[in-house]
Formats: structure tokens, C-alpha cells, sequence
């Protein structure tokens, strides 16, 4: 193999203390947000102030864990003076509003991903946090792990040649996640399909055209969707996605020079491995060996919006504005497509 197809770059990873130490409040006091202050508390320096939710006691308990104040009024949190930046970790159709709220008291924000259930509903925040002059990004934490930006780094080099498809699975056994499948709480092609959306956009950009099949509950929220995206050039896409039943989530790509896998599992740190197109090419492989494993890797986002701050960044060069509202875009004509009922 050549060794321009072998050679994988190392990853350039922001030094956590080579940026401003900022002040976040976080809206939202379930999972996530209990995963998210815990990477950002073990490998970052920003500061996690305080946490907010308005169901009684729930704040409270996760302050209590990670000796930060609490609040049961998310208007009281977004207040203080002490917080920079408020991270919104509720449901996804509660995203535009929680994100306006905290936009309105001057805070820039981290948006859970979904920015939304409705790319409208992601322009307006956008908008007015730009016009504002505050930064606002999706929480898509996948785009800033250290393998993407060995991703970026092959990309731009042109070590994959044309990219020619794209094959990717982000399929988990989650039945038991109730909200997956409740009207509103965001269903598993937006919740979970967005990784999948968003890593084909890496590679190919938007699509022109869209073909979707999905297996729909008893309530018409899909569990199960398969599609295909075509684009300009004539790259293809196929993407799986299932809240039902799990297999790797791997990312597959073809170039005309090479081809490359990611993962498992492709949205948390992992593994790239990288190879000629041949059927027994040699494969060189480059694997995450720190100690950030897992959700631990929401840890990156944070330190990379605190990078941007200092920088005076009002949008992320790894995921701009447009490319949040595309993919937002791309999972609602999916939607359409299979006719499920999310909101």
C-alpha cells in the first residue's frame, strides 16, 4: 500500500489550558447533562457554576453530586452574573425556547443536539444569537473528538481521493428510553440519526435527493429507518438507523484512493483504520488510547467552545450554522418521507 494511503496523521487536541476558563450553567438535569458536567469537571478547566430544572429536587441532587449550586427556576440560573456560557441539556422540542431565554440574558450557548425538531426553529436561535453577538453551537460532540480531526486532516489532504459513498449504521437497542418514543422528546432519527446525517455531510456535503423506508410504532414515531442520499456529483450515502436493535455503529467511506472505516463505535472516541481500495490491502490503523472513553468525550466540545470565545468565533469551523440547519433539514424530509408523527 502506499504510503500515502498509510499514513494516518495524529490528532491535534486543544490543550484544555490554553483557553479562557469560562463559567457554565447547564439547563436540564437528566442524563446528559449529569454525563456532560462529569467529563467537563474531569478534563477541562471551564467551570460548571450551576444547574437548573424545573422538576423539584432534580437540580438539587445533581449539585449535591458535583458540588455546584442548584436551581429549581431556569430564569434564576441564566441570571447570574457568573455564568458565561448555559449548556441547554433538555428535551429537544424545548431547545428553541431555553436557548432564546438564555441568548435574551447576554449568555452564549451549547445546544444540545438536536438544535431542534425543526430546522426554522434552529434558524431563529442561530440568528439571534448572531445578531446578538453570542456564540451559539450544536452540542454535536462527535465532530471534536480527536478521530475527526484526523478526519478534517485526510480530508484535506486528499488522502481518500473523490469520495464516492458513504455507508453508516447508528442502530442501539433503546426501547426501554421512553422519550425516544413520545411525541416531542425526540425520536430516534433526529436523536440518534443526526450522528449519522451529520458524519455523510462530512465527507459528501448535502444531498440533492432523498429515499427513505421506516418501521413506525403504534403512535407513528419511527423505531427503524433506512435511507439513501444522493448528491451532486453522483456519491451515494446509505445510512441505518434503529432504536429497536443494535449492531456496530460504524462508518464506512470510499474513495477513489482509498477507504476508510470509523469506529466501532463511530460517534465516541474510537478508531480509524485506512486503506487502499484492494480487496486484501494492508490496513493502518489509529486507535484512541487516552483515557477519555465514551461520554467522557463530551469533554472536547467544551474546551473547543472555549477556544472559539477567545478567538471571537460567533459560529464553530467544525460545524457552522448551515451545516446544523442542513442536517436538521435532511432528517426532516426523512421524516416526511416515512410519514412518522414526532411532535
Amino acid at each position: 500500500m502506499a504510503d500515502s494511503v498509510s499514513f494516518i496523521p495524529n490528532p491535534e487536541v486543544i490543550d484544555p489550558s490554553s483557553v479562557t476558563e469560562y463559567r457554565w450553567g447547564v439547563i436540564g438535569a437528566g442524563g446528559i447533562a449529569e454525563q456532560f458536567i462529569d467529563a467537563v469537571q474531569r478534563h477541562t478547566n471551564q467551570k460548571i457554576v450551576a444547574v437548573a430544572s424545573r422538576t423539584k429536587n432534580k437540580a438539587k441532587a445533581l449539585g449535591q453530586k458535583f458540588g455546584i449550586d442548584s436551581h429549581d427556576s431556569y430564569e434564576e440560573m441564566i441570571s447570574r452574573e457568573d455564568v458565561d456560557i448555559v449548556y441547554i441539556a433538555t428535551l429537544p422540542s424545548q431547545h428553541r425556547e431555553h436557548a432564546l431565554l438564555a441568548i435574551a440574558a447576554g449568555k452564549h450557548v451549547l445546544i444540545e443536539k438536536p438544535v431542534a425538531l425543526d430546522s426554522l426553529e434552529a434558524k431563529e436561535v442561530f440568528s439571534t444569537a448572531q445578531s446578538a453577538g453570542l456564540l451559539a453551537m450544536e452540542a454535536m460532540w462527535t465532530r471534536y473528538l480527536p478521530q475527526y480531526d484526523i478526519i478534517r486532516k485526510l480530508l484535506a489532504n486528499q488522502a481518500l481521493g473523490e469520495i464516492e459513498m458513504v455507508n453508516v449504521s447508528m442502530c442501539q437497542s433503546n426501547l426501554w428510553m421512553s422519550r425516544l418514543f413520545t411525541k416531542n422528546g425526540g425520536d430516534p432519527m433526529f436523536d440518534m440519526g443526526i450522528y449519522a446525517v451529520s458524519l455523510c455531510q462530512t465527507f459528501l456535503g448535502n444531498p440533492v435527493e432523498i429515499t427513505a423506508q421506516g418501521v413506525l410504532n403504534a403512535d407513528g414515531i419511527d423505531e427503524e429507518v433506512s435511507a439513501q442520499l444522493r448528491y451532486a456529483n453522483g456519491a451515494r450515502a446509505y445510512i441505518l438507523v434503529s432504536g429497536r436493535s443494535g449492531i456496530p455503529a460504524i462508518g464506512q467511506i470510499s474513495g477513489s484512493a482509498a477507504k476508510m472505516n470509523v469506529g466501532p463505535e463511530f460517534c465516541i472516541p474510537s478508531r480509524i483504520d485506512l486503506s487502499s481500495r484492494e480487496f486484501y490491502a494492508q490496513v493502518s490503523t489509529w486507535k484512541d488510547e487516552s483515557e477519555i472513553r465514551g461520554h467522557q468525550g463530551l469533554c472536547y466540545q467544551a474546551t473547543a467552545m472555549a477556544q472559539f470565545l477567545d478567538r471571537g468565533l460567533l459560529e464553530s469551523p467544525f460545524e457552522s450554522h448551515a451545516d446544523s440547519i442542513a442536517n436538521l433539514e435532511v432528517c426532516e424530509k426523512i421524516i416526511q418521507i416515512i410519514g412518522a408523527q414526532i411532535r
